[in-house]
């Protein structure tokens, strides 16, 4: 890394508990010729930076205090898309933890800074670390606009003009690439590629990704065995070893390799969440209160809470016959949300479900139908909240109601793992699994239909018809956010190579509102609302000038 280039460009991001540390690397750092340097003392800080920054290098000590670690927080940013591609992160350790942060130093690209180290030391990993990720700067710009083809383009350009040893890197972040388009069988292809060039840990799991994706779960659950067999630290396998056991029918096995997960770490709350529902399914209804109630206490405050969470926690109170308890879970959703649209919806259908317990039918129906009433008229209803009130339909023996409210909520979240997991879990319930996949699959095939369309239009140069594909689907759709991010992306790509036009960037703009309403921390999301700034500024609208086309390179 060289002093001048950091100066002006590069901006890095410290994370350790001790303020002594934090000073050391920042000096380390601003010797190297880092100008601006960030600092956190807890995950839930450093993601907030994250969240509103673009990071060059990340510095993140592997032990975060609380059951958190370093590795945690890297699954977290990649899960969210929260990093570019050229961001170099890195561990930094003492001695004593040194064997683990080596048994996960396959998921951490940038390898890791053993305490005590020199300030040459780590200009020299920094400097090692720019070299291998040089390349990125390219693609970073595709990346962040969400062009994803482009970026796979130039991941192969740059595999093509390197020896072997020198793709690893880039065979990693196509897969990720080809594994968000949904292009299983092409990320299979390229982690088996990975695999023959080296046994890796990603590469695994990239696989057994695609495996699933392409609903070979024999397959997927080999891949993520031998993740997880030999690199325990790698908790993303068991997360999808839990996926795949749920998909093969195997609740209780899945359970068991949750639960393993969270003794590992107890501190992740969607794992927890994910235990809860599945307990919940086996019956197992104190594990299920406990895990929920873990991961309500752990999201608070976090960057992606899920309201829908006081609703299926209310309901494993109820079924244990806790009435107290879920009017109680209403009143810490009230007390720690700040109200809203969605909270009193949610406490409506707790209060209707508790007064169903009560036999207080009237009052209940009510309540149920004005819950119900505000879910249709919303734009975007959470679809989490969606399948609560559709197992409440059901209870009432409102089977067209109950279908309607599960549709809507899986064209919100076709790809949503939880959502995915709610509806079968729902469907199980009332003894018609195959309803539940009939819906699942049928909801799945309209949007895959209307992406691989407009996929296909794009790829034929027409982006003035995929914008209109997309227009139109959004019109009589709820949103989706693999519709919504797509058609942004299309929008704005048609916008740059097409001239300006008003219409689509408002389209674009409203689409990345819904799309963010949805999902607050979208990675995908906060790297196309970049590309809408930039967009404007391309064409002199942040300037307060008439929109005109940008002068010829």
């Amino acid at each position: 890394m060289t002093t001048s280039d950091a100066a002006i460009e590069v901006r890095a991001l410290v994370i350790d508990r001790a303020s002594e540390m934090r000073s050391a690397l920042g000096m380390a750092l601003a010797e190297a010729g880092v100008a601006t340097i960030d600092y956190a003392s807890k995950q839930t800080a450093a993601l907030g930076y994250i969240q509103n920054h673009s990071y060059d290098v990340v510095l993140c000590e592997y032990d975060l205090g609380g059951g958190q670690d370093g590795v945690h927080l890297f699954e977290a940013c990649q899960q969210h898309h929260l990093l570019k591609p050229s961001c170099i992160f890195m561990m930094v350790t003492g001695e004593r933890r040194h064997a683990q942060v080596m048994s996960a130093a396959e998921l951490v690209p940038d390898g890791y800074l053993l305490k005590p180290f020199s300030t040459a030391d780590l200009i020299m990993r920094l400097a090692r670390a720019q070299r291998r990720k040089a390349g990125f700067r390219t693609i970073d710009n595709a990346v962040r606009a969400g062009d994803y083809l482009g970026a796979i383009s130039a991941c192969d350009r740059e595999m093509a003009e390197r020896p072997p040893a020198e793709i690893d890197d880039f065979m990693r972040l196509k897969t990720q690439l080809q594994l968000r388009l949904g292009e299983h069988a092409d990320a299979a292809q390229t982690s088996e590629s990975a695999l023959a060039l080296r046994n890796s840990a990603w590469a695994r799991l990239g696989l057994g990704k695609a495996q699933f994706g392409l609903k070979d779960y024999a397959a997927a659950r080999g891949s993520f065995e031998t993740v997880k067999q030999e690199h325990e630290l790698a908790l993303e396998s068991y997360d999808w070893l839990a996926r795949t056991l749920t998909a093969q029918g195997d609740i209780t096995g899945a359970q068991t390799v949750l639960g393993e997960a969270v003794q590992r770490s107890p501190l992740a709350a969607q794992r927890q969440c994910a235990l809860g529902r599945l307990a919940e399914r086996n019956g197992e209804l104190d594990v299920a209160e406990a895990a929920l109630t873990q991961a309500l206490n752990l999201s608070r405050g976090s960057f992606w809470p899920d309201l829908s969470l006081y609703c299926e926690l209310s309901r494993v109170q109820l079924e244990r016959g806790d009435i107290g308890g879920a009017r109680r879970t209403a009143q810490r959703l009230r007390r720690e949300s700040g109200g809203g649209e969605n909270v009193e919806t949610i406490c409506e259908l707790i209060e209707a479900a508790v007064l169903e317990k009560l036999d207080d039918r009237k009052n209940s129906a009510e309540l149920f139908e004005h819950a119900c009433e505000t879910l249709r008229a919303q734009e975007d209803p959470l679809p989490g909240v969606l399948i609560e009130a559709a197992r409440q339909a059901y209870t009432r023996r409102r089977q067209e109601a109950g279908a309607t409210l599960v549709r809507t909520a899986l064209r919100s979240a076709s790809e949503d793992s939880a959502i995915l997991s709610s509806v079968e879990s729902l469907y199980q319930s009332l003894g018609e699994p195959q309803t539940g996949q009939a819906l699942i699959a049928e909801v799945a095939r309209d949007i895959t239909a209307l992406n691989n369309e407009a996929v296909a239009a794009v790829r034929n140069g027409d982006l003035a018809g995929a914008s209109q594909m997309f227009i139109n689907a959004l019109q009589s759709r709820n949103g989706n956010i693999q519709l919504l991010l797509n058609a942004v992306n299309t929008l704005l790509s048609c916008v740059n190579q097409q001239g300006w036009n008003e219409q689509y960037v408002e389209l674009a703009q409203s689409y990345l509102v819904r799309a963010r309403k949805l999902d607050p921390t979208n990675g995908k999301a906060r790297q196309l609302a970049d590309a809408l700034r930039r967009t404007r500024t391309r064409f002199g609208i942040d300037a307060g000038q008439q929109a005109q086309p940008p002068a010829a390179a």
